[in-house]
Parts: structure tokens; sequence; C-alpha cells
């Protein structure tokens, strides 16, 4: 049997990450808020659960029209690539959500900037990175 390593990440690592790449605003058990390239980002880990969550916030909800709905349904499908637009607490996010115990540094760093591409694509491409799948 093939042993494999694993380079996962630890919320340790994580809080290392962070600090290393942006400004850390607000700090608590397993939770930050940063700024990332000119936006608030807000990163949860839970260990329990196996799970890291990356998140900004885009828009209120109440100021979504139904076109913009369909535009990031479709986007979600075909322009974003592991980062997705969610609806929860009355907000639009931009949204990574990964297994902890698989995530390596760079799959980390890419889920910050995808994230921070697709809440920045909102009402242009949609886009989370250059990867379109399918044609337009």
């Amino acid at each position: 049997m093939i042993a494999t390593i694993k380079n996962s990440l630890t919320p340790q690592s994580i809080s290392q990450i962070i600090e290393d790449v942006s400004t850390p605003l607000e700090t608590g058990d397993g939770c930050w808020k940063v700024e990332y390239h000119k936006r608030i980002l807000f990163l949860i880990v839970d260990e329990i659960h196996d799970r890291v969550r990356i998140m900004t916030p885009i828009i209120k909800e109440e100021d979504l029209d139904e076109e913009d709905l369909w535009d990031v349904m479709e986007a979600n499908f075909d322009r974003s690539l592991d980062a997705r637009y969610a609806i929860g607490d009355g907000v639009l996010w931009s949204l990574f959500l990964h297994p902890l115990t698989d995530l390596s540094r760079n799959l980390f760093m890419d889920g910050l900037d995808q994230v921070v591409s697709l809440a920045n694509n909102f009402g242009g491409s949609f886009c989370s990175s250059d990867i379109v799948f399918g044609s337009e």
C-alpha cells in the first residue's frame, strides 16, 4: 500500500496564511474577518464538520431583480469554478466551501481569489476565473 502525504491545512496554518496575505480586521476561534484585495471577507473553519467557508457580501437580497437571479444561477453552472453565488441572511454572497482535510495552501489561495473575482464580476461577466464551461 502506498502512503499518501496530506498537505491539508489546519486552523493554525490558515491563520498564518491570512496574516501573510490580508489585513485581519477581527478574529475569533476559527473565524476571521479580513480585508483582501479591497473586499471584506469572512472565513470560518469548522473542524467538527470538516469545512472551510470563505465568503464576501455582494448586494442585499431585496435589491436583486429577477434578471440578476437568473444570471447568478446560470453563472453557478458555467462561469464559476469553485466559488458560487448564494443567498443567506438577506444578502447575495460570493462563497467558497471546501473540506478542511482536503484543502491545500494553493487551493485555499485560489478560493480567496475566486470569491473576490466572483463578487467583483457580479453585474458583468459573473465569472470567478478565466475558465468558462461550455460555450456562450
